[in-house]
């Protein structure tokens, strides 16, 4: 259940770097040579994205993961 709860959470948190930028979920998979699928369970935090994943996305967002998972 805590598991959960940081996948959600951290999916909320993608999401709301995402809308910020205003992307889409297939433009920043695209950026992230990811599957849009994958991004969107994701982001609804029911996938495990591993480091590597996670380096891809704040590579486009610009930012260090440190940050993005700041608060879980």
């Amino acid at each position: 259940m805590i598991g959960s709860f940081s996948y959600l959470r951290l999916g909320e948190i993608i999401f709301r770097i995402r809308e910020k930028r205003q992307l889409t979920q297939e433009q920043l998979s695209l950026l992230c040579d990811i599957d849009r699928s994958y991004l969107s369970r994701i982001e609804d935090g029911n996938a495990n994205p591993s480091i590597k994943i996670l380096n891809k996305i704040c590579r486009v967002f610009k930012m260090k993961i440190c940050n993005l998972l700041k608060g879980l």
